[in-house]
């Protein structure tokens, strides 16, 4: 790791990594890095010559050289911070993380992970032959971790190459897959490859929910490679790359272990790219609360005047123990319930232990605001 400066280092490890939050497992202690990294400048990388169309019983060479005109390297730049107070600063915005991400039609679209995007206010996107472009931001979804950029291109510029989304349903473990991306931000566009593990997987991020939609796969990603792609074997995009579990070994640091590798399932991030292109953000349900997650329950800290919890006679102090016949536990967390398994005007039923005494709450959903994130 080669920061940019002492500001980036800490604030990176803070933020980006978030903060690498463990996870308590029962094969151990398990730390979950969130692969992207501070921004360094990038070794030159040659330029991939042209490739026919994959086929699936070309070999990772041939089906990585295609696909790999379409990744593409993502800096975010964000104003600087006041190393005390944490305030953003005036001046011109400075690079703050580097991240992986892959066009996926001739409109310039880039998809990435929100993670990678957090916070910035320009974003530098670097192709395989290192021209640089810059691209704003169409919209993200913290929640699947999903963001989409749109490419600044010039006039006549051409585009490097374009990925497709494929099937992620039809993904088995055992099958063959391969991620590309950048890993610490300065080897662009590196090839790994693998096999799925496992499909249907969730992790724990700490923030009362879990991630959802995920594919358990062994090709090696780094700090860096967020929001780079997980190809089958014909160069489709089968998931998207956004973290790694890593057992904490004495001296040894998780960022430097090969773990195992996660991606967000293609077909959960497809529908959610094509809300943000149409409406620059995704439509999730929105209960008007805010809560925190009990062993067994989410107690309601406060309830948003007028909202729809406010207007169905939720109140603070509640605690949330079910919904729609669901025990809300550690294995049915509340937020993945609301968010993930239902939508905006959906009716719900939710239990609430008010001091003591259960209650039936009927509730009609909101539209989550677009900027509460």
């Amino acid at each position: 790791m080669n920061p940019t400066s002492g500001r980036t280092r800490s604030r990176v490890r803070g933020n980006l990594q978030l903060v690498a939050f463990l996870a308590a497992l029962l094969i151990g202690v398990i730390a979950l890095n969130w692969p992207i990294t501070f921004a360094t400048a990038s070794p030159s990388a040659p330029a991939a010559t042209s490739q026919p169309v994959a086929a699936q019983d070309q070999p990772t060479a041939d089906v990585a050289a295609q696909a790999n005109q379409a990744v593409v390297t993502i800096t975010n730049y964000q104003p600087r911070q006041n190393p005390f107070t944490g305030d953003a600063g005036s001046g011109q915005a400075v690079p703050y993380g580097v991240g992986s991400g892959y066009i996926i039609d001739d409109a310039g679209h880039v998809v990435t992970n929100w993670h990678v995007v957090q916070g910035g206010t320009a974003f530098e996107v670097e192709f395989i032959d290192k021209t640089t472009v810059s691209a704003e931001l169409v919209g993200s979804d913290r929640f699947q971790d999903v963001a989409v950029l749109q490419l600044d291109l010039a006039s006549g510029q051409e585009l490097p190459g374009v990925l497709s989304f494929g099937d992620s349903d039809t993904v088995r473990p055992g099958d063959d897959v391969i991620a590309i991306g950048s890993p610490y931000g300065e080897y662009l566009n590196s090839v790994s490859e693998g096999s799925v593990a496992a499909v249907g997987r969730g992790l724990d991020t700490g923030d009362g929910y879990a991630l959802p939609n995920l594919i358990q796969h062994s090709a090696p990603i780094y700090e860096g490679n967020s929001g780079g792609p997980l190809l089958n074997s014909d160069g489709q995009v089968i998931g998207m790359n956004v973290a790694k579990a890593t057992q904490l070994l004495n001296g040894v640091s998780g960022n430097d272990q090969s773990g195992i590798g996660f991606a967000i399932a293609s077909d959960a991030v497809k529908p959610l790219v094509e809300q943000i292109i149409a409406n620059g953000t995704v439509a999730r349900a929105y209960l008007g609360i805010s809560s925190r997650t009990l062993q067994a329950g989410q107690f309601v800290e406060s309830v948003e005047a007028d909202g729809p919890g406010a207007r169905s006679g939720l109140q603070a102090g509640d605690v949330i123990t079910g919904l729609d016949g669901q025990e809300v536990d550690a294995r049915h967390p509340f937020l993945n319930m609301l968010i993930f398994d239902h939508q905006p005007g959906d009716n719900v039923e939710l239990v609430v232990d008010r001091d003591g005494q259960q209650l039936t709450v009927e509730v009609t959903l909101g539209e989550r605001p677009a900027n509460i994130q």
